[in-house]
């Protein structure tokens, strides 16, 4: 039981870290800055010296957000890690088939709440 209510806690804690950390955004961010330097490598009619200055600007880019995605990542992990103090057994759900099952329908029933919640204000 007590590691239901820790998954119901850690996926709410989650779904509003995402959020708020926007997540998503910099998930695009990052997507987009792959997409300029593939076009980059596809355009013959620049020159390398042009080439160079963009990929290292592309390249410079690219860690800063990569670094974001590795801290919110690292941040969701370590919550995970404090939540399992209380439950020895909570990583042991999370990690299991039924687990992610559990953590994806809170998911999502969460996300329907909130947005009926959002909606009438």
């Amino acid at each position: 039981m007590i590691n239901q209510i820790l998954l119901i806690c850690s996926s709410i804690i989650i779904y509003e870290f995402i959020k708020y950390s926007k997540f998503i955004n910099i998930v695009k961010s990052n997507l987009k800055i792959y997409k300029k330097i593939l076009k980059l490598f596809k355009f013959n009619k620049v020159s390398d010296f042009r080439k160079e200055k963009l990929i290292l600007n592309y390249s410079k880019s690219l860690f800063i957000v990569s670094i974001k995605i590795f801290a919110i990542l690292i941040s969701i992990f370590i919550l995970m890690l404090i939540l399992n103090l209380f439950s020895n057994s909570f990583l042991n759900l999370v990690i299991s088939i039924l687990g992610i099952i559990e953590l994806s329908i809170i998911f999502i029933i969460y996300h329907i709440v909130r947005k009926k919640i959002n909606a009438k204000l």
